[in-house]
């Protein structure tokens, strides 16, 4: 079980890491100068809050998970 517990905190820390980049890639762009941002001016928005905030939740997932699962073992005591 407890390898299971880091597989799943990997998976889930993976995740929000690929969504990271994905989002910061389609705000900012990959051509020369955050061509993403310079095309639509006027309705582009920062992606900072959105990935705060779901990387913050993914963090308290990540560390409840490793932190509140126990063996069967440990329950019985």
């Amino acid at each position: 079980m407890r390898v299971l517990r880091w597989i799943a905190a990997a998976v889930i820390a993976a995740g929000a890491v690929w969504i990271t980049i994905d989002m910061l890639n389609e705000a900012y762009g990959p051509g020369p100068p955050f061509y993403g941002r310079t095309m639509n001016l006027d309705k582009w928005t920062s992606p900072w809050f959105a990935l705060v905030a779901i990387d913050a939740l993914v963090l308290l997932i990540v560390v409840t998970l490793l932190t509140t699962w126990r063996r069967p073992t440990d329950e019985i005591r």
